[in-house]
């Protein structure tokens, strides 16, 4: 009988050695616009929020059938109503930012068939040119 084949282990080989790492990008290293540097922070707010809240549950844990003490369920209104109030920023800086690329996208469109008429009314005056030329080299061999 044949012996069933071995497996191959392909390993992929470490291309930076951990001395030769480079250090990691943060979010605030790649965004340089104000506009979505705001949308970062709103986004770390409501990130935070969610932490808080998620703290609070935790040292509060609910049994099944029983309210919560009313002093945490309060508290707890009050952390979800902020963090509702951070994802609704979050929702319209979204929005802007998306209105915004929208925006940018036309305006780049319109400028891209601009030049795309530009640059057919360019080579129908090459061709014309070139038209025109062999007429005259034409006319001037015709005798």
């Amino acid at each position: 009988m044949a012996e069933p084949p071995t497996p191959i282990h392909i390993t992929s080989p470490n291309l930076h050695p951990p001395s030769l790492e480079s250090p990691k990008m943060t979010a605030d290293d790649i965004v340089t616009d104000p506009f979505l540097r705001s949308v970062l922070v709103k986004a770390n707010e409501a990130r935070k929020q969610c932490m808080a809240l998620l703290e609070l549950l935790d040292k509060h844990p609910r049994t099944p059938g029983s309210p919560p003490p009313k002093g945490v369920e309060i508290e707890l209104s009050k952390q979800q109503q902020l963090l509702n109030s951070y994802l609704i920023q979050v929702r319209n800086l979204n929005r802007r930012a998306i209105f915004s690329t929208r925006q940018t996208k036309q305006a780049t469109a319109e400028a891209r068939h601009e030049i795309d008429t530009l640059h057919l009314q360019l080579q129908n005056l090459y061709y014309e040119q070139r038209h025109l030329r062999g007429e005259i080299g034409a006319c001037e061999g015709y005798e």
